[in-house]
């Protein structure tokens, strides 16, 4: 993966402040969270390459996080000052190109991690996994092993191949949804269709909708994630990130019928993973690149008549 500095030489910047222009169309301006502190630094050789995060539900204060192509199959645990408390090998997978991580329920709805086989730099892959595993039991203290065997659920893009990045899952039933990465707009939004059926290769479904279609401005999508209540989507690139609202009452889908709103997110070197925390009131990001800053931005109180 080129870094930052590299994007911005061929130019992009240039994309980046059409981007911002396009989102502006649908922004309120409103802030809805507090300014990034920084709360940690990961400095462990063995995670030089962080593209996705998602808290741990059976330990408190940690992370699962993930190396990116080439890594072992393996899913690290991390605390919030970045500091490396353990890892698992993912039985049955493979790291072709991991790009992101996110947290949902499994068969039967046990607590499970969706691992997104889902980079494509070249768009040379006839098809794409994500790695479905229950989530490793923690609360006894252990901190290191194996995962269960892992699920294979494969799938192709319905127009062609596609690099991605970004991964989130609806809370409530489990289906997977991908965000694209492309270099200049516009990218796009699938999702799996229903029930999934593990081993078996699927063909992802377009998700319509106006948040879509203002998603489709963002360039070079780099992580997304879902809040645990299934009332809110963010979706970052390198250079700034958006988020959908939806309220309680509404199935998941509805989400996309909403406007998304600009989040300012800190600079960082090469940016990609963000997740919610476990409560939902704030979003936790970290970069490529070492050593690499997490940061912490907490969602501000809704503002009465949008004031």
């Amino acid at each position: 993966m080129p870094l930052l500095s590299s994007l911005l030489l061929l130019g992009l910047s240039i994309p980046f402040f059409d981007e911002m222009r396009q989102l502006g169309k649908t922004s309120s301006g409103l802030e809805i969270y507090s300014e990034a502190s920084q709360i940690g630094t990961i400095t462990d050789p063995s995670l030089a390459e962080i593209s996705g995060m998602t808290p741990a539900r059976t330990g408190k204060g940690l992370w699962w996080v993930h190396n990116d192509s080439g890594g072992k199959p393996r899913l690290y645990l991390i605390n919030s000052t970045g500091k490396l408390v353990g890892q698992f090998a993912v039985t049955g997978a493979t790291n072709r190109d991991w790009e992101d991580i996110a947290s949902g329920p499994g068969r039967g709805g046990v607590p499970s991690l969706y691992i997104g086989e889902i980079g494509d730099n070249a768009r040379k892959y006839e098809e794409y996994i994500i790695y479905r595993v229950k989530e490793p039991n923690l609360a006894k203290g252990r901190l290191n092993g194996t995962t269960e065997p892992a699920e294979h659920l494969r799938f192709r893009y319905p127009d062609g191949k596609h690099d991605a990045e970004a991964l989130f899952i609806d809370p409530q039933n489990g289906r997977p949804y991908i965000v694209t990465k492309k270099m200049t707009p516009p990218c796009g939004v699938y999702r799996f269709p229903l029930p999934l059926r593990p081993n078996e290769t699927v063909t992802l479904e377009k998700v319509p909708g106006h948040a879509v279609d203002r998603i489709s401005n963002l360039m070079m999508v780099t992580g997304a994630a879902a809040s645990p209540d299934g009332t809110r989507v963010v979706v970052r690139s390198y250079f700034t990130a958006v988020e959908i609202t939806k309220n309680h009452s509404s199935p998941f889908e509805t989400i996309f019928n909403n406007s998304p709103q600009i989040i300012k997110i800190p600079f960082e070197r090469q940016g990609e993973a963000i997740s919610y925390t476990p409560d939902g009131k704030a979003l936790v990001m970290t970069s490529e690149g070492l050593p690499a800053p997490i940061f912490h931005m907490i969602r501000l109180p809704d503002k009465p008549n949008g004031k």
